[in-house]
């Protein structure tokens, strides 16, 4: 009877490692190097989060940026006349919202 629940455990336990909490980069406000100004730090995604970037563009020149865990993300770019902004989300690896 213990081979019969071999395979179930396995399949289990694969799937809640999935659920597991993913380390996301965090910060308020990125520069046009890539270096965080403010709020440098990490954050944990809890339930169904993810990790996020977003860059604003001025002029087709990146302005600024963030980054850190949401729970509504999803990948866009939006345009205004003069201003971009480009938010990418992720949840395939530790860290995966780099600047």
């Amino acid at each position: 009877m213990g081979k019969h629940l071999l395979l179930p455990l396995i399949i289990l336990s694969s799937l809640l490692g999935f659920l597991q909490a993913l380390t996301c980069l965090k910060c308020d406000r990125v520069n046009t190097s890539g270096v965080c100004q403010s709020g440098a730090s990490f954050c944990q995604t809890k339930g169904s989060q993810q990790c996020y970037v977003r860059k604003v563009y001025e002029d087709d020149t990146i302005s600024y940026g963030s980054q850190g865990c949401s729970s509504i993300c999803t990948d866009m770019l939006l345009f205004s006349p003069n201003v971009a902004v480009d938010l990418k989300c992720c949840d395939d690896s530790p860290l995966c919202n780099k600047f």
